[in-house]
């Protein structure tokens, strides 16, 4: 499956959030808030890696933990 140019979070509805793959990048209202889209709990919470979080983290491997746990959390409850 192809990545779509980023998309506006906060323009669209959680079910279409939904259907986006993980990794997809989004936006929170303007691009400078940027992060990678990781699921949609079942309680409708969006899981996003946002890219300052995400670089405070340190090197490739505790990044890389980071995303994980968070895409862990997003499919939490579907397990």
């Amino acid at each position: 499956m192809k990545y779509s140019a980023p998309i506006n979070a906060h323009a669209v509805t959680t079910e279409a959030l939904a259907k986006l793959q993980p990794g997809q990048w989004v936006y929170a209202g303007d691009r400078s808030a940027m992060g990678r889209f990781l699921g949609v709990k079942r309680s409708g919470t969006v899981v996003v890696a946002w890219l300052g979080n995400e670089r405070s983290q340190g090197n490739y491997n505790a990044r890389l933990e980071y995303i994980r746990a968070l895409r862990n959390f997003a499919l939490g409850d579907r397990v």
